[in-house]
């Protein structure tokens, strides 16, 4: 099996029912994010070694519990320990693979090709009416039917980041192309109340910010977190939800917005 510490942020296992050999690809990285991910899974060795926690490769796997997994996991961990590859804190010494073929293309190609996708417009919205906070995405994705789960992407640097954390709950206002003024002003204003100056704005569950003429209103409970790359990807348990297909959807294409025709 081997472990991959990722430049995107991720942690993977790979090939984890392979027990006859257990090391780390490590994607190239910035030292402090190389540390970073090395901190979460255990602790250096030295410069070719980490000492990994049994427990992270379980949750990892996917299998733990598997009755033929922890046997064959164990007597992975038994022959490691003969040649004293286990401590005494009961963390498995494994071999740092460099990985060769961890470069992505450039930002720019990467870029160019998205804004060939076409994307619906959602203004994320937290907080209550007296202390809104507020952004336009066009991240928001269906993640599962059951249970009732959707997602979205924030940048890091996002003055959106810290009030998803603190509030714990966010809207998804799907906006139709009747809320070019609705995007215009989340775009231009600063965080807070002057982005809330337009639109029919009112109060759901638990006085988040919901845009009353807006396509569909998904409230949310946050219950995942996790930063990847650049941006931390939100996942929220859906609580209620609103529509009214009367309207026209508003889509993101080519780094333009734009009207649905059929």
């Amino acid at each position: 099996m081997r472990l991959h510490l990722t430049n995107s942020g991720a942690i993977t296992l790979i090939a984890p029912s392979h027990f006859k050999q257990f090391d780390i690809l490590v994607d190239e990285q910035r030292g402090a994010l190389l540390d970073a991910a090395i901190a979460r899974v255990g602790h250096r060795s030295d410069e070719e070694h980490v000492w990994v926690n049994p427990q992270i490769i379980r949750f990892l796997s996917g299998k733990a519990g598997d009755v033929e997994w922890e046997t064959g996991f164990e007597a992975m961990v038994g022959f490691a320990r003969k040649f004293n590859w286990v401590n005494e804190e009961g963390l498995i010494r494994a071999h740092i693979v460099r990985n060769e073929n961890s470069a992505g293309s450039s930002v720019d190609d990467f870029k160019a090709a998205m804004r060939m996708l076409p994307a619906g417009v959602s203004a994320i919205t937290t907080g209550d009416i007296t202390n809104p906070s507020g952004m336009v995405v066009s991240s928001l994705t269906a993640i599962s039917a059951e249970p009732p789960l959707v997602g979205f992407f924030v940048h890091r640097d996002s003055s959106m980041l810290g009030p998803l954390k603190t509030n714990g709950k966010f809207v998804a206002n799907i906006l139709g192309q009747t809320h070019h003024d609705v995007v215009a002003k989340f775009l231009k204003e600063p965080q807070g109340c002057p982005r809330f100056a337009t639109g029919q704005w009112s109060s759901g569950l638990d006085g988040l910010p919901i845009l009353v003429d807006a396509l569909a209103n998904v409230e949310c409970d946050i219950i995942h977190m996790t930063t990847l790359g650049t941006h931390a990807m939100f996942v929220g348990k859906i609580r209620k939800t609103t529509t009214d297909d009367a309207g026209s959807p508003m889509v993101n294409f080519n780094a333009g917005i734009r009207g649905l025709t059929q």
